[in-house]
């Protein structure tokens, strides 16, 4: 039996044939987002519609969308109706859309939109968690694919920059299924201690929206936030934002960008610090320079030609301070033997002094005593309490039966009133 052997453009006409004319596939509805949108000069409009899973590609050709009623954004869900065709010369096939309904924001950015919000609540994106890029790595590490654009950027720039620099690859998937939970078996592996690894660079070259959805995956966001090398993510895009770059500490647009941002330049490096070290230098010579000139300007010094002039100046010195201490010492002998001298003037100056006192003292006791009740008492005077022990002022406080006890200079009794009288009468009644 004969095998049928087809050629290219045949087995591609049996296909197209077959695709356009099967009736599920002519006049459908498809659910997606919009992605990788173009509106051509010529009025048509290219986009790709993608869910988590698949893309297609779409064209919506002017004499279809000419009534279209809003503007197709980046990132729209919509329900776009048309037919599937088969492009032959590239082999490919695209949906031919003849209208589009508005559906809303995509399902996959509100997916991203509500892992970002619930991530953000939770510190991830906490600016004060970032760790320090080092100045001077000796090993990075570089979690990509090891066949991509990314890796070949990251070396070059390396390369080019320190040359003898060491590179640690973890290889990983950055696009597709097992995408995220390589890139995250990758950047663990990095921070195990025995690798000695100083930076992460964990990213990919570029791509559309779909390309870069597992740096949008909550297990690769939470391992570059749980690094403990310091990472930078390096997905090269220019609108896309992954969640990626947020987590991680420190975001660069391109591969090539996060290489020249972990890696200085070996020659500039040299080159400063040949600076440093012709700087010091300089500071140095300068410092003993002037050290030297301050020992010259010393061993010139007239005391140290003559060292005894030192031992002869400090005899000086002691005996000028010994005639000082002796005639100090005499002052103050003259001093206190003069006072010594005058002291029975002292002797009749302070007795004048206590007999005037003495007098004063006796005027102001006998005034004192003059004033004392118990003088006034002796007088005749009396002072009446009544039994609360207060002292009666005015003839209101008592009244008939009162008890009162009485206070002479000699002595108390108590008494009883008889009798009120509030007219004062003093002396004899005639």
């Amino acid at each position: 039996m004969m095998e049928t052997v087809y050629s290219v453009s045949e087995i591609t006409r049996i296909i197209k044939k077959t695709i356009e004319e099967n009736p599920y596939l002519n006049s459908v509805w498809i659910k997606g987002e919009i992605s990788n949108l173009t509106y051509h000069s010529s009025g048509h409009i290219y986009f790709s519609l993608k869910d988590k899973d698949a893309v297609i590609s779409s064209a919506f050709f002017k004499y279809s969308n000419k009534n279209l009623s809003f503007k197709l954004e980046e990132g729209m869900s919509i329900l776009a109706f048309g037919s599937i065709n088969i492009f032959e010369k590239r082999g490919t096939y695209q949906f031919i859309v003849a209208d589009v309904r508005l559906e809303g924001i995509g399902e996959l950015l509100k997916r991203i939109e509500q892992l970002k919000k619930r991530l953000f609540e939770e510190g991830i994106f906490d600016p004060s968690h970032k760790k320090k890029i080092p100045f001077l790595p000796r090993r990075i590490g570089i979690v990509t694919s090891p066949t991509g654009a990314a890796i070949r950027d990251i070396i070059k720039v390396a390369m080019r920059r320190f040359s003898n620099i060491e590179i640690v690859i973890a290889p990983a998937k950055v696009q597709g299924a097992l995408a995220a939970e390589t890139i995250v078996r990758g950047i663990e592996e990095l921070n195990n201690p025995e690798h000695k690894i100083d930076v992460i660079i964990a990213g990919r070259g570029g791509g559309s929206f779909e390309d870069l959805m597992a740096f949008n995956e909550e297990i690769v966001v939470r391992a570059f936030y749980n690094s403990r090398v310091p990472i930078i993510s390096a997905v090269g895009h220019q609108i896309d934002h992954p969640l990626s770059d947020d987590a991680a500490d420190y975001a660069a647009p391109t591969p090539s960008a996060a290489a020249e941002i972990a890696i200085p330049v070996k020659e500039e490096l040299k080159d400063y610090t040949d600076r440093l070290f012709n700087r010091s230098m300089t500071a140095l010579n300068a410092l003993i320079k002037e050290i030297s000139l301050k020992l010259d300007r010393i061993d010139n010094l007239r005391i140290f030609r003559n060292p005894m002039e030192i031992v002869h100046n400090v005899e000086l010195a002691v005996l000028e301070i010994e005639n000082r201490i002796i005639l100090s010492m005499k002052a103050v002998i003259t001093k206190y033997r003069n006072k010594l001298l005058t002291l029975p003037d002292y002797l009749l100056y302070i007795k004048n002094i206590l007999k005037d006192k003495s007098y004063k003292l006796n005027i102001a006791f006998n005034s004192i005593l003059n004033l004392s009740p118990v003088s006034i008492l002796k007088k005749g005077y009396s002072i009446t309490m009544d039994i609360n022990g207060q002292v009666i002022k005015n003839i209101e406080r008592i009244k008939k039966g009162d008890n009162v006890n009485v206070i002479l200079s000699d002595g108390s009794f108590d008494s009883t009133i008889t009798f009120v009288n509030k007219e004062v009468q003093f002396g004899k009644k005639t």
